[in-house]
């Protein structure tokens, strides 16, 4: 059985990186840019919220025995074929922890391009990773 406040608890700081990320989705691209706190602000923020989701679905997987976590995107394959989301969602999923290995282990200078397409763009994928978390529980 998923330990519910463990869950409620990530959800809640993904919530609280999502507010920080969110005020600087009124910067224009120069802007952005050139605003190295900002940038690193939302780099931040985003690691924070992919970790907290890596550690969701995982913690779900474990607690109601689906199968083995090996790799950090195990977890989303593994809900995916349980119902949690589509093919196409857990894709993306999958495509979040690319960008935080990314950011964790400094593979290459994070490209501000992808930073900003993300914050401008694609904010909502993390939000229904949220719903669909909350609509399981």
């Amino acid at each position: 059985m998923v330990k519910q406040d463990i869950i409620e608890r990530k959800l809640g700081q993904i919530e609280k990186s999502m507010r920080k990320i969110r005020q600087y989705k009124v910067l224009s691209y120069a802007e952005f840019i050139s605003h190295s706190v900002a940038r690193d602000i939302v780099e931040y923020n985003l690691f924070i919220i992919i970790n907290c989701m890596i550690d969701t679905a995982n913690h779900i997987v474990a607690d109601d025995d689906l199968g083995q976590v090996d790799m950090l995107a195990d977890g989303f394959r593994i809900l995916k074929d349980v119902g949690y989301w589509t093919e196409a969602e857990c894709q993306v999923y999958i495509k979040m922890v690319a960008f935080r290995n990314m950011i964790s282990h400094q593979y290459m200078s994070i490209d501000g391009n992808i930073v900003y397409d993300i914050l401008q763009n694609r904010l909502e994928d993390i939000m229904l990773f949220r719903q669909h978390i909350m609509d399981n529980m």
